[in-house]
């Protein structure tokens, strides 16, 4: 999929959603738009369906937690450089990544998702939202965070309750 504006990544995610649901959030909550993906794991805390593991930017130490709640499905949402606009969303399949920037993650998402779904024998997704800027001790930018809550919106109504708002705070 291309980066996007939310509902269509997440039209794509609807499609492809089914049974148990883990969203692992991760980023660093203190890079600004880095911690988009701490953001959208935040905005689902308590949804319905949706087990949220808040990674940050370890997110290979809560892989016993993610394979442990057998998932079906599994979402890592990340700030992803996609080469788009800042606050484009896209849904990527996690063998796509090596297209994209090098991570700042110890362990790459690529690696990552093949352990899970090895582990788990889940469909592993990646919610990418691109940043504008990481610099560290900022905050989120205005047009990620718009990003951020139009994510979070959608999936809260498809999973009957009503939108929430996120704050730029670390997970």
């Amino acid at each position: 999929m291309t980066a996007a504006a939310p509902e269509r990544a997440y039209a794509e995610l609807a499609e492809r959603r089914r049974g148990r649901v883990v969203l692992a959030g991760i980023g660093n909550p203190f890079r600004g738009d880095d911690g988009a993906g701490c953001l959208v794991a935040r905005g689902l805390r308590g949804v319905p369906g949706i087990a949220v593991v808040e990674s940050e930017d370890v997110p290979e130490r809560d892989l016993f937690r993610i394979v442990a709640a057998r998932p079906d499905v599994v979402l890592l949402a990340d700030a992803v450089h996609l080469g788009a606009a800042p606050g484009a969303v896209a849904l990527l399949d996690p063998e796509r990544l090596a297209h994209y920037a090098p991570t700042t993650h110890r362990v790459p998402l690529r690696l990552l998702a093949s352990l899970i779904r090895g582990a788990a024998s889940a469909d592993v997704l990646v919610l990418a939202i691109q940043p504008g800027q990481t610099v560290s001790g900022s905050g989120v930018s205005p047009t990620v965070a718009r990003s951020v809550r139009a994510v979070v919106d959608l999936i809260r109504r498809s999973r009957g309750r009503g939108p929430r708002a996120t704050q730029a705070a670390p997970c």
